[in-house]
């Protein structure tokens, strides 16, 4: 089972390093007492574009452009982290109530 701040890294199937996400896991205290597990996911995709590409994209986001393709890219899981996905269901699902 997963401890507090214990963390995973799961790479893209694609192999770039550059798709990654990073699964940090902790237990939050709410003001009523109650513990609930989380898990804070740090989703990685880089994109190949220049910087004034980029830098017209983020203008774009901060006056409320919206594409309808969106501004995603894709991270694609590999069946060997069926494991450490199972393990962050089950870290989920196990709630410790006070």
């Amino acid at each position: 089972m997963k401890t507090i701040w214990d963390k995973d890294i799961l790479l893209c199937e694609c192999h770039s390093d550059e798709h990654q996400m990073l699964l940090f896991y902790n237990e939050t205290e709410f003001d009523n007492g109650h513990k609930h597990n989380m898990c804070y996911a740090h989703v990685h995709l880089v994109t190949n574009k220049s910087f004034w590409k980029r830098l017209i994209h983020g203008i774009k986001y901060i006056f409320g452009y919206k594409s309808k393709y969106g501004a995603w890219d894709e991270f694609i899981f590999n069946p060997n982290d069926a494991n450490k996905l199972q393990e962050l269901v089950d870290y989920l699902k196990k709630q410790t109530e006070k």
